[in-house]
């Protein structure tokens, strides 16, 4: 009968030392994000306290379009991107809409498969694909009067000539003669009829050097020359920045990033 009753204090000393589960893990810190043509990379902050805690089992990543969805501390019904549990401190977010703003949060992920609370101090990070295009433009010239393919619509790179600005909705043209990109709208010929859209030149500098625009673009006509960097904002706020890859005669290469939702100026490589 004794061994009977010792048998079972201890069993019931186990359960009131192992019920209590493994312990819900502080967020990690999110440093950065990368938008590429139709994706997003997050970027967090590797931190001992939470990778060596024995109950640290990974990360979770969530989505949304919606950013209060995320600003929950219960993160137990939050639909998680990830398949499997992230062990790295970085995870791309594919297929996703380049006309859409997303919400990107990273939470732990203990060994009970509990998850914890969101970062305080980052919550979440804003984050939106954009297109990339190379593309090649004539320039246009007064004599042989020149215009075929001079324009371009900047949201799916469709090249045009000079006569179709204002049918086609161009957001640039190049103008041979002075070796400027060009709003529509400042062609003497179409005047307001044509779309506006504004110029900063950077300088020589490369596609990737600048992620986020703080030149606001201002001029109509900007000059430009090989290994320029320039930013554009169109008539509907969709930021740009084009580089010029090369110049043969007339014609420019350019490549640029195109950014799908308006007023978000972050265009990173």
């Amino acid at each position: 009968m004794r061994i009977a009753v010792f048998t079972l204090i201890c069993v019931l000393g186990l359960c009131i030392v192992g019920c209590g589960g493994a312990e819900l893990i502080d967020a990690p810190e999110m440093t950065s994000v990368t938008m590429g043509t139709t994706s997003v990379t997050v970027f967090w902050r590797a931190e001992t306290e939470i990778e060596s805690h024995v109950d640290f089992q990974g990360y979770n990543v969530y989505v949304s379009p919606d950013s209060s969805e995320l600003l929950v501390d219960d993160g137990e019904e939050l639909n998680k991107y990830n398949v499997s549990v992230i062990t790295d401190t970085m995870f791309e977010i594919r297929n996703l809409n380049t006309q859409h703003l997303y919400y990107i949060q990273v939470r732990t992920l203990n060994t009970d498969d509990k998850v914890g609370t969101y970062d305080v101090n980052v919550p979440f990070v804003t984050a939106s694909p954009r297109p990339e295009f190379t593309t090649i433009l004539n320039g246009e010239v007064n004599d042989p009067g020149v215009d075929d393919s001079c324009a371009v619509r900047f949201f799916d790179a469709f090249v045009m000539a000079d006569s179709a600005m204002t049918d086609s909705s161009a957001d640039m043209w190049v103008d041979g003669v002075s070796s400027q990109f060009t709003a529509p709208a400042h062609h003497t010929e179409f005047g307001g009829q044509a779309r506006t859209t504004y110029f900063a030149n950077l300088g020589q500098l490369d596609l990737e050097d600048i992620t986020e625009i703080s030149t606001e673009p201002s001029e109509e006509s900007v000059d430009f020359a090989i290994g320029d960097l320039i930013v554009a904002k169109t008539q509907d706020s969709n930021y740009v920045k084009i580089h010029v890859d090369g110049i043969d005669g007339i014609c420019v290469t350019i490549t640029y990033a195109y950014q799908d939702v308006a007023d978000f100026p972050k265009l990173t490589p």
